[in-house]
Order: C-alpha cells, then structure tokens, then sequence
C-alpha cells in the first residue's frame, strides 16, 4: 500500500481529522487511500511557533507542544487523497505550493512502530493492522 511520511504533529492532526490538507512542493496524480506514517523526527517547538498557519495555533497549544508527546516513526493510520490543487480554500494550505486534499481518515488502533520513512509516496510491504 502506498504510504506518505509526514513529521509530527502535522500527522496526527491528519489522522484525528482536523488537518485535511497537505501542502507539498509537488503535485501528484495519485488518488486514494494511503497510509501515513510518522517520520523520526518531529517539528521542534521553535519551528512550529515560526509557522504562518493560524489554524495551527488554534490546534496545539504551543506553550505545552514537547516533539516527544507524539509517536514517532510509525504508520498511524491512513487517509485518502481526493484532490491535488494549488490556492484550496481550507485554513491549512499554503499558497504558492500543492494542497493535497485529504479526507476520510482512518486512526488504527496500535500504531506500526520502528517503520522507516522514505520521500515521496512509497510502498509500504508490511502487515497492516487496522
């Protein structure tokens, strides 16, 4: 299954429905579910306090954020890609790149941990347990 590797907390914002888009430099044409995994390294408090999105500051209270707080290196669910476009209307995209809108998503109920990340959409060869 295809899978895409998102740092935290952006990923479980994704899989608890609260982000449905997300914002890559490059377009794809693919459509449908893919799992998302977590990457190692998680967004630092620095650089989430530097972030221009509002809709961020209304999701994670930035003041109590530690990286640690998530899990890390996973597969945490999975979600589906419905569009690929650039200027979406929803609070989470970014302008001047590609907003791939997402919907439906699925949290399982034990992560997939010690899973390695790569770039890009990848495929995932391992079990899935939903």
């Amino acid at each position: 299954m295809k899978a895409l590797t998102i740092k935290q907390p952006w990923a479980g914002l994704i899989i608890a429905g609260i982000k449905d888009v997300e914002n890559r430099t490059w377009k794809t044409a693919y459509r449908g579910r893919v799992l998302i995994h977590t990457s190692k390294t998680p967004y630092s408090r620095g650089e989430l306090e530097a972030y221009p999105l509002p809709a961020l500051e209304e999701s994670i209270e930035l003041g109590e954020y530690t990286p640690g707080q998530f899990v890390n290196g996973a597969i945490i669910g999975s979600v589906e890609i419905v569009d690929c476009v650039m200027n979406h209307p929803s609070v989470w995209a970014e302008k001047g790149v590609y907003n791939w809108v997402l919907a439906n998503p699925v949290k399982f109920e034990k992560p997939i941990l010690n899973v390695k990340g790569l770039l890009g959409l990848w495929d995932y060869k391992g079990n899935i347990n939903e």
